[in-house]
């Protein structure tokens, strides 16, 4: 199986994995079947001094090419350089990390407001999670998201920073709808076009689920939250992350959109695609 996906996943990306006896921290990102370049970037990492304490993060860069690139990869690097220079004890305050990442968060809004003078649009989304030995702190920008699974259960719990979301939440589209909309790719807030940014920000307990999936949109787009939750719950936890790209960029899709001249069928490996995962032993 393995030989398998990596011969056809050979424009894929894997930051990192690691599996001890308390889960498996994993992720992968693949170019996609259209695009020519790469303009997600994703990491999982621990903590140097303590491995309980995790970054999880995905980005999706705007602006085309090298601009979303660099605000892609400039978000990345700078959560990992905060993230790993934090004190253990700074980690496992969640109110003060809720602060901490909304400040680093405005600090990278900031800085790529000003590049964007130089690269024209150079912007990205961000879906990140700090988890500490209590809690997960979320933080979201943008049109990627965060996912949980508890006892088979699987539930979103960021909200989409677009136009097709305003519509779901006015109760003019279902759910399942939003990936089939002409204007799905339209977003109304993500890192870079205006100075300063407010992040959304989510505190869950590390109780209330069994696993965390981070997806850029060139997942979510292309395969249904039921087809991830089947996926997850009927895959080893050790194959994933391949399994969920491997869907997302060669999968079969849908033979029928809904009705209407606002939707359309969206075609697998259209869109770079990225997750990061983290799942208890």
């Amino acid at each position: 199986m393995f030989a398998f996906l990596n011969k056809r996943n050979k424009n894929s990306c894997r930051t990192k994995e690691y599996s001890e006896n308390y889960g498996i921290l994993d992720s992968l990102s693949n170019v996609g079947l259209v695009r020519n370049n790469n303009e997600d970037r994703v990491t999982t990492i621990v903590h140097p001094k303590n491995s309980n304490l995790k970054l999880l993060a995905v980005a999706d860069g705007v602006g085309g090419y090298e601009n979303g690139e660099i605000a892609s990869n400039f978000t990345i690097t700078t959560l990992q350089k905060w993230f790993t220079n934090l004190s253990e004890d700074l980690i496992n305050n969640s109110k003060y990390i809720s602060k901490s990442v909304t400040q680093i968060i405005k600090f990278i809004n900031n800085y790529l407001y000003i590049v964007k003078s130089y690269h024209n649009s150079c912007g990205t989304t961000l879906t990140c999670a700090i988890i500490n030995d209590y809690n997960t702190i979320i933080a979201n920008v943008g049109d990627s998201r965060a996912y949980i699974i508890k006892d088979n259960e699987m539930k979103q719990i960021t909200r989409d920073d677009s136009l097709v979301w305003y519509f779901y939440e006015a109760g003019d589209l279902s759910k399942e709808q939003i990936r089939f909309h002409k204007k799905n790719s339209l977003i109304t807030k993500y890192i870079g076009p205006d100075f300063n940014v407010d992040p959304d920000i989510t505190i869950i307990s590390n109780y209330d689920y069994d696993g965390i999936f981070l997806f850029t949109d060139g997942v979510t787009d292309c395969v249904s939250d039921s087809k991830i939750k089947k996926i997850v719950t009927t895959t080893k936890k050790d194959c994933l992350a391949h399994a969920i790209i491997e869907e997302a960029v060669y999968g079969k899709p849908p033979k029928r959109s809904p009705k209407g001249k606002d939707f359309c069928i969206p075609i697998n490996g259209k869109d770079n695609a990225s997750v990061a995962l983290y799942l208890k032993a």
